[in-house]
């Protein structure tokens, strides 16, 4: 064969590979979820089919501090605003803000928050299990808050309970995306151990791994697995002296009332039940917040999807199960609200 007609075939092999790893990519699902996008599995499979249940998007709101009755500051189970729909149908207003948007929690919260402009009686505490370690620590060694500003979490622009988006061509992938999703996907499908996806650009490790009865907890047309944070497994778990610690944190911000919200993470829900029980049950002896682990067992087998199978977040199911339960903790706290719910 001639050199020019070498090379000719050369290119057109190329052109063709690219070609065929574009098609695959514009018509591979664009991930929606948190855990199919970082690992790289695709969205078709491990999209949730339960309908969401409605929110009224005119309870999606965000009350300005020197109004709310309710502060929050919390992660990014609260940035939906959903859970605290349910507060402020029963009539309190909230103010949320996220943990990165404030100087570190110390001992002069109220203080703070009253120099802000905040009247009312309580503040909840967020946190998804995981990072609770790395944030404690931070407060056992926090300097005053003193005037530091903040910045309340933007309101969200569109009701965080909609069906899944459906398909649309892929158009801002990389060009290899839908190869690499398809291999992945296939290797979750072909087996049924645990699968790890190492950390890409996302700074994340997502795995795959089976869930007992997963059929009757997930909805996704892959249901029978999930996926997961790795990072939920190895950081380290909370003790009970991070209770102590936290109740110590509350006694000192009396008058005001702090109440601590502690998120169980996917893997304890649905894998490693019993990962942080010590913690669980010395948080309850001393009271510091409500009990948000045993109800997420119970529930898991009851609401179909209370956390995302595409994703580590609670469900728009899960957000109005565990708001209801933040409801009762708020009313047994404060009582009910001053003002009527809004209609």
């Amino acid at each position: 064969m001639r050199p020019a007609r070498l090379w000719l075939s050369i290119f057109a092999a190329g052109f063709a590979v690219i070609v065929a790893m574009m098609i695959v990519t514009l018509f591979t699902r664009i991930p929606a979820g948190a855990l199919t996008r970082i690992g790289q599995v695709s969205e078709y499979h491990f999209e949730p089919l339960r309908v969401p249940p409605p929110i009224d998007f005119s309870l999606i709101r965000q009350a300005p501090v020197d109004q709310a009755d309710v502060f929050v500051i919390g992660d990014s189970f609260s940035h939906y605003f959903a859970w605290q729909s349910v507060l402020v149908a029963a009539g309190y207003k909230v103010a949320t803000v996220h943990w990165d948007k404030v100087p570190t929690p110390c001992g002069d919260i109220g203080a703070w928050l009253q120099s802000a402009g905040f009247r009312g009686r309580l503040v909840l505490i967020e946190s998804i299990e995981f990072l609770l370690p790395e944030r404690l620590e931070a407060m056992r060694s926090c300097k005053p808050m003193g005037r530091q500003p903040f910045a309340p979490s933007p309101t969200p622009t569109t009701n965080p309970s909609h069906p899944p988006a459906g398909f649309a061509l892929n158009t801002a992938a990389k060009l290899t995306s839908g190869l690499v999703t398809y291999l992945h996907t296939r290797e979750v499908l072909k087996t049924n151990d645990l699968v790890t996806f190492e950390a890409g650009r996302w700074g994340s490790t997502v795995f795959a791994s089976p869930v007992q009865d997963g059929c009757r907890q997930f909805s996704s047309r892959v249901c029978d697995k999930s996926l997961f944070l790795e990072i939920e497994r190895t950081t380290p778990e909370l003790t009970t002296a991070d209770a102590d610690f936290m109740a110590r944190f509350a006694d000192q911000a009396r008058p005001l009332t702090v109440r601590w919200m502690v998120i169980p993470n996917k893997t304890t829900v649905y894998l490693d039940t019993q990962r942080n029980a010590a913690f669980s049950a010395r948080a309850q002896a001393l009271g510091i917040g409500p009990d948000l682990f045993a109800p997420a067992q119970l529930a898991r087998r009851d609401i179909q999807d209370l956390y995302w199978p595409n994703d580590n977040h609670w469900s728009m199911a899960g957000q109005l199960y565990f708001g209801r339960r933040m409801l009762d903790d708020v009313r047994a706290a404060i009582g009910e609200p001053h003002t009527d719910a809004p209609k």
